[in-house]
């Protein structure tokens, strides 16, 4: 099995779109076969993950609010992995190990937000995001957990929403049209994050155990 992981430690200079760090992410990436917010197709149920990746479900709860930002989660090497309006539900197929991913919203200019995502195979993570206003990070990066879940079980919120599939190539389009802005708030981002305590860092990890099998998001029906 491959794996991507990219250490949360990496130096600063590398969390940028082009040149060193995308080259860096060529020999990992080139295996992978490219993310994509579609449902797996080998199960009938949307929310459970390949058995040689994870799932990750990106979820925007319906929110009333005069204006409709869109958010856009995207990975290290420019890649949009989906792009949530209000009330939308995404899942992203991603390989096991650690990835960083940006959360962006607006466009003039673009804030940069970041989660940390660790995940194994054949597990579902959840990750809940709100916008906010008159603050100076405008989503809310909720991280559900197994463990905080009664009984543990798999947020039914969540089950009772079809995941959104969603063509990318405009979103990823527009990151690269972006790149020069997104790179300073990305480095920011990442400087932040670095000089940030191990608690607020850790509540913006998703962690391997924190996902569901196959067996526990359907309730054992498969």
């Amino acid at each position: 099995m491959f794996a991507c992981e990219i250490a949360h430690n990496m130096p600063r200079a590398y969390f940028v779109f082009p040149g060193v760090f995308l080259s860096m992410l060529i020999a990992c990436l080139v295996p992978c076969p490219a993310a994509s917010a579609q449902a797996p197709t080998a199960v009938e149920d949307p929310y459970v993950a390949p058995h040689d990746r994870a799932l990750l479900v990106l979820a925007r709860p319906r929110q009333r609010q005069s204006s409709e930002t869109e958010l856009r989660v995207v990975n290290q090497a420019g890649g949009c992995l989906g792009l949530l309006r209000n009330g939308w539900q995404v899942a992203v197929p991603m390989w096991p190990g650690r990835h960083m991913l940006m959360v962006v919203t607006g466009t003039a200019p673009p804030t940069v937000q970041l989660l940390e995502v660790k995940v194994s195979a054949g597990k579902t993570y959840v990750v809940k995001l709100r916008t906010r206003v008159n603050v100076k990070s405008p989503v809310d990066i909720q991280i559900v957990r197994r463990s905080d879940q009664p009984l543990e079980q798999f947020p039914q919120d969540i089950k009772a929403i079809a995941p959104f599939e969603q063509d990318l190539r405009s979103c990823t389009e527009w990151v690269s049209w972006k790149r020069s802005k997104l790179e300073a708030k990305a480095q920011a981002a990442k400087a932040k994050w670095d000089d940030a305590d191990e608690a607020l860092r850790d509540e913006l990890t998703v962690r391997r155990n924190d996902g569901w099998t196959s067996a526990e998001v359907t309730g054992g029906s498969l």
